[in-house]
């Protein structure tokens, strides 16, 4: 295992179980009171796997947790297709492990209830079918259907070159939705 002290920012390591165990426990100030996580991955990467077993065990410590949503984090994407909605494989293995919460045998917490997703908008305007599906909640039919795809989002910040207010993807305003 990677030493703490040899960690790169933006890498992913698995849980250091030892370093988690010194944590104080969370004092539970108020556990009639409802919380939404509002930021939460599902992923598997290399041996480390954290999917609604891990994440259930993690929610379930004496908080109120009614709901979560789910950002994206580039796993689970589409080995194939057009490299425009490969994305949108993780947005469907996510739809799936919500309605497998939704089924009520993991719990009373609505995981999942909004789902975050990932939209290349490096691929200029070849990303349009994949914001439009999105914007319009028809893609993929699972999410759409449960009305759990909310936003689609991208690391505009990370693109060589962009200048500030530049946008990435021509059109793309016509799908923003005015509102919270």
């Amino acid at each position: 295992m990677t030493q703490r002290g040899d960690w790169q920012f933006g890498r992913i390591y698995p849980p250091d179980e030892g370093w988690l165990a010194t944590a104080a426990p969370e004092p539970i100030l108020d556990p009639e009171l409802p919380i939404v996580d509002p930021h939460h991955h599902l992923w598997q990467r290399g041996e480390h796997r954290y999917f609604l077993d891990e994440l259930l065990a993690d929610l379930n410590t004496g908080h109120n947790v009614v709901a979560t949503v789910f950002l994206e984090c580039h796993s689970m994407y589409r080995a194939g297709g057009p490299p425009e909605l490969r994305s949108l494989g993780e947005t469907e293995f996510v739809a799936g492990i919500a309605a497998m919460s939704d089924s009520g045998s993991y719990g009373k917490t609505r995981i999942a209830a909004g789902i975050v997703g990932n939209v290349d908008l490096t691929l200029g305007d070849r990303a349009e079918p994949s914001v439009g599906q999105r914007a319009n909640r028809r893609a993929p039919a699972a999410a759409g259907q449960s009305g759990r795809l909310e936003r689609a989002r991208a690391a505009a910040a990370a693109v060589p070159g962009r200048r500030e207010n530049q946008p990435l993807l021509s059109g793309i305003y016509r799908h923003a939705r005015p509102g919270p």
